[in-house]
């Protein structure tokens, strides 16, 4: 792990919107880009894969191998991203959530028994961009 740097930071955070000096916004729009919230949609569902993984007591080499498809996941979602709108993006993010919602399993505690895998970008049968 590392410090991001000030251009990562502004891009991760969506622009230069904010000035505290009070100036007007440098960038024309605000907010988070597309392609970082899509990115950062893969980011989740691989995350949630190594997880899953881990929770089921795969090998390590499966592990492993989930962690390289987390990356992959990112620039998959990024590259998906440069063609949406952020409402788009947005509702690439959500599916996503509700796929990771309906693949943990809890028992009557709110303890989790169960993690199945999720695709990404989701299919259309488990909560995609359809």
């Amino acid at each position: 792990m590392r410090e991001l740097t000030s251009v990562e930071m502004t891009e991760v955070s969506g622009g230069c919107c904010y000035n505290p000096c009070g100036y007007h916004p440098v960038a024309p729009s605000c907010g988070p880009s597309a392609s970082v919230i899509a990115a950062y949609a893969g980011y989740l569902a691989g995350q949630y894969n190594v997880q899953a993984d881990i929770f089921n007591g795969a090998s390590c080499s499966t592990i492993q191998s989930a962690i390289c498809n987390m990356f992959a996941d990112v620039q998959t979602g990024y590259t998906m991203g440069q063609s949406m709108t952020v409402k788009q993006a947005t509702t690439l993010l959500n599916n996503v959530e509700s796929s990771i919602r309906g693949a943990v399993t809890t028992n009557c505690w709110g303890c989790v028994t169960g993690m199945t895998l999720i695709d990404f970008p989701p299919s259309a049968s488990n909560g995609g961009l359809g």
